[in-house]
């Protein structure tokens, strides 16, 4: 099939691609979840750089099996990117690679499904080597679904969304090269993964949060306020991907630390989920779960559900969470911060941008170590000044006092913590 874009002022990489989102609407679908769902494939379009002219929904009872929508649809598809110069139409579903080679053939469009937007939005905003490392995986594995024999009017094609990363690179190797490229990525992934252990190591003597919550609920602006440091911060769905950790308070004791990880998003596809299991090894190894809700959304508890179902799948669902409802400064409804608040329990509603808010939930934080912390009377001999020292860096000294024997301490510790520094028996 030749790819004819009638536009050729839209097949600039750098300028917007215009765009028709389609969407299937199913029985077990009310319109309200349509909506939502369609108003969210708006929102990752938009972040790879799209711009939708059209919305097109279909009620069916299941999906056409050669090409997802039905015959008449997917001649109305064509005739409305004919009539608006459309160059791409993305489905809000997942498709085959059967039924995105049979669109594309009856609409003379570049056809992608949100698997695909998803993948490109990764590639685009991954940073370091793991996380680029982790999409190319996740991006092959989507390939080897979807090789047909569609792909020969891509040769001369600049780019575009969904083709960003391995893209035109990868399309023309064959399943064997595609695994032998996946196997070698996974081989790298396992070193890169044996040398975050190492690092984690190293914080063992820490105390450790992660956020994790639904993408734009502002977790990274969240985390420049709670901390001294600055992470990329972006009004767009996943804007940062590598997981960042930084210390709470300098000042605080025992150190407390803060990773902020990527975000997760309904029906986020499982190879990505696999993928980055190994970033998202800092929400296993936290001692708590700061699960940030963006509480301006209508769909908030929507969100929070699909957190809690990621949370689970990667085996973090046991884990203790305190959560956090974002934005709250964005509510239309005023009584709803403390709605939410009294409903869940170890909940507070804040504002990152109130820094009495953001005190509060530090406060909070703390609140939460100390209660599993133990309070100790101990006598440290002057000879031992790397013991002192130690127990400074890892305790709340409450009380000091200087005897003959040595400097008499009054502290909050945690357990673990005492016993490798062998305050208790």
């Amino acid at each position: 099939m030749e790819f004819k874009n009638k536009g050729s002022r839209y097949r600039q990489q750098d300028e917007e691609e215009r765009v028709i989102a389609a969407c299937v609407q199913f029985p077990e679908n009310s319109a309200a979840e349509i909506e939502s769902d369609l108003e969210e494939l708006n929102r990752l379009i938009e972040t790879v750089g799209g711009k939708v002219i059209e919305q097109v929904i279909q009620r069916r009872a299941r999906p056409d099996p050669s090409t997802y929508v039905g015959s008449g649809k997917v001649e109305e598809l064509a005739q409305r990117a004919k009539d608006a110069e459309i160059s791409l139409i993305v489905f809000d579903g997942e498709l085959s690679g059967t039924q995105q080679k049979n669109l594309e053939t009856g609409t003379g469009c570049r056809v992608v499904d949100r698997t695909g937007i998803i993948l490109d939005i990764f590639s685009k905003h991954a940073r370091t080597k793991e996380a680029k490392t982790q999409v190319e995986v996740a991006t092959l594995e989507y390939l080897l679904t979807h090789l047909t024999r569609r792909w020969t009017h891509l040769e001369r094609q600049r780019g575009g969304i969904g083709l960003r990363g391995v893209g035109e690179r990868q399309i023309e190797l064959d399943r064997r090269l595609i695994r032998r490229r996946i196997s070698k990525l996974k081989e790298e992934l396992l070193h890169m993964v044996s040398q975050r252990s190492v690092q984690r190591h190293h914080r063992d003597r820490f105390l450790r949060v992660a956020i994790v919550g639904y993408t734009n609920a502002g977790k990274s602006t969240l985390m420049n306020h709670l901390t001294v440091g600055e992470v990329y911060v972006d009004d767009r769905l996943f804007a940062t991907l590598d997981s960042t950790v930084r210390v709470i308070d300098p000042k605080t004791r025992p150190p407390i630390l803060l990773s902020d990880t990527v975000g997760f998003i309904k029906n986020l596809p499982h190879s990505l989920v696999a993928s980055f299991k190994s970033t998202l090894a800092e929400v296993l190894d936290a001692d708590v779960l700061l699960h940030v809700v963006d509480l301006s959304s209508p769909n908030f508890r929507d969100q929070m559900k699909v957190t809690d179902e990621v949370l689970e799948e990667i085996g973090a669902g046991d884990k203790p969470t305190f959560l956090v409802f974002n934005k709250a400064d964005r509510v239309k409804d005023v009584l709803l911060p403390k709605i939410v608040e009294r409903k869940y329990i170890d909940s507070l509603a804040v504002s990152a941008y109130s820094p009495a808010d953001m005190q509060k939930l530090r406060n909070s934080i703390y609140g939460f170590f100390e209660r599993d912390m133990m309070e100790l009377e101990v006598v440290v001999p002057y000879k031992e000044a790397e013991l002192q020292s130690q127990i400074y860096e890892h305790s709340k000294v409450l009380e000091t006092k200087y005897q003959e024997d040595g400097t008499w301490l009054r502290i909050k510790i945690m357990r673990w913590d005492a016993s490798q520094l062998k305050l208790i028996p």
